[in-house]
């Protein structure tokens, strides 16, 4: 059993929408995290910089200084109070030197011996109740050699403040930013699903009765366009074969009704009086030949649409053409001689198709009997056989039935294969056929993976070329 959900499904443009969303917000989340993270960065950078410069300012006072037991006294008149930094100095047993006037109750972090700092110590202190500062610690020595530890410090509100304004920024602007490429994302889903809508609308016009519209091609070179012109050339086949089986059907008919109405004719006037013994005979002839062109008619309507089906095929057995060809040929030599016609055939050579003897056998039974049919007395009809090996290096084998009639017109050659044509009077309905025979043969050969042609003059006659594939070994 299929689950259902309850929910309905989006639609494509929804669905496009919606995808859109989610990895445009994994995009500026993601953007908005590293781009705060480099602004904090570059702010804490920036107020690190001030901080070694106000320190490089102080150390420069002092080395000014060489005394340093007055160096309280020297340091206080400058930077007792200095804007918004905060200094102190201290010996390397922890004894202040000097400290400004804001540091006079706060107790800053030492547990470092100034002899052996190197480099300038960053970092956050938390004041209680001043909040978070920033700290830069530095060792130096005096002119004595006596190591000393340097210390500025500087409230963090300016940078927090400046940095709070910058994610407020990219909280106000993210979501707008959002929603605009949501609203771009459902414009642009529908600009670019707009001709599959227009494909949808022409396919959902199209029918068994309006076969000649077709989805227009704006761009053969997208994705789209080529979709387009699949759909055009999956049209085409469906009007041609929609137009050949309404073709079919007509003729179909019309051979059908013939026979039926002959039949019926026949019956009614011989019902309207008394007749005759032999014209009673006459009438039940009639009805046979009738009846049994019925029965001919049906069974090759049978086998084409046993074709158009695919029951024929694929084939497990081996073929040997040689044998099958002579089994055919030995029934015509009796018919050509009653009708004076001279029948040849070349040698034969070994030659086996993976395929079906009855099929095969039914295909130059089927040309065999149609050159027979339309060549006088005292013309020749001909098999010729030959193999021969095509450029990829395949071997096929060619055969070829060619007579002596009237032949056929070139217009009529493309269109010779088709069921119920006919080319002319000289091959109509007076001689048996139905004109059903050819496009019989043409399955049997395209179910065999084979090709046939035909070549044809008129006054000279006609030939029939059939090539199968195959191999001279009696194997697969």
């Amino acid at each position: 059993m299929i689950g259902t959900s309850w929910s309905p499904r989006l639609n494509i443009r929804w669905r496009l929408t919606a995808w859109n969303a989610v990895v445009m917000t994994a995009v500026l989340t993601v953007f908005s995290l590293v781009l705060l993270f480099a602004v904090r960065r570059h702010l804490t950078e920036r107020a690190d910089q001030t901080l070694q410069e106000e320190l490089r300012e102080l150390i420069e006072e002092i080395n000014f200084y060489p005394d340093t037991s007055n160096l309280g006294a020297q340091l206080e008149r400058r930077y007792s109070v200095h804007a918004h930094y905060h200094f102190r100095v201290v010996d390397q047993h922890g004894n202040p030197l000097f400290r400004s006037r804001f540091l006079t109750n706060v107790e800053l972090p030492f547990d470092t011996d100034p002899a052996t700092l190197r480099g300038a110590v960053f970092q956050d202190v938390e004041l209680p109740e001043l909040g978070t500062h920033r700290l830069l610690t530095m060792a130096m020595r005096d002119s004595r050699s006596n190591p000393l530890l340097l210390q500025v410090l500087a409230p963090r509100m300016a940078l927090d403040s400046e940095f709070r304004s910058y994610v407020w920024m990219i909280l106000t602007a993210g979501p707008i930013a959002l929603c605009s490429a949501v609203l771009a994302g459902y414009f642009l889903a529908g600009r670019s699903l707009a001709p599959i809508e227009d494909i949808a609308a022409t396919a959902e016009r199209i029918s068994a009765k309006n076969l000649s519209e077709r989805v227009l091609v704006s761009d053969p070179n997208d994705e789209l366009g080529r979709l387009a012109i699949l759909l055009n050339e999956a049209f085409d086949r469906l009007q041609t074969s929609i137009n050949d089986v309404r073709q079919f059907t007509a003729d179909a008919a019309h051979e059908l009704r013939s026979p039926l109405a002959i039949m019926r004719t026949e019956a009614e006037v011989a019902l309207r009086s008394a007749r005759s013994d032999e014209e009673y005979r006459r009438v039940i002839q009639v009805t046979l030949e009738e009846a049994t062109r019925l029965g001919e008619l049906s069974d090759q309507l049978l086998t084409l649409s046993r074709h158009d089906s695919g029951a024929l095929g694929p084939f497990d057995d081996i073929v040997a053409m040689d044998a099958l060809l002579t089994d055919v040929l030995e029934k015509f030599h009796l018919l050509a001689q009653e009708k004076g016609v001279t029948f040849e055939s070349s040698t034969l050579p070994a030659w086996y198709v993976q395929g079906d003897d009855i099929w095969l056998s039914r295909l130059f039974f089927n040309l065999l009997d149609n050159g027979l049919k339309y060549t006088e007395a005292g013309g020749t009809v001909r098999l010729l056989a030959s193999i021969s090996r095509e450029t990829d290096g395949r071997q096929t084998a060619t055969f070829v039935v060619e007579d002596t009639g009237p032949g056929i017109a070139a217009e009529h050659l493309p269109s010779l294969f088709k069921r119920f044509y006919r080319a002319d009077e000289s091959r109509n309905r007076r001689l048996g056929g139905t004109g059903l025979g050819l496009a019989i043969c043409q399955s049997i050969v395209n179910a065999h993976k084979g090709t046939i042609r035909v070549e044809s003059e008129v006054g000279v006659g006609s030939r029939f070329i059939v090539t199968l594939p195959g191999s001279t070994e009696d194997r697969p």
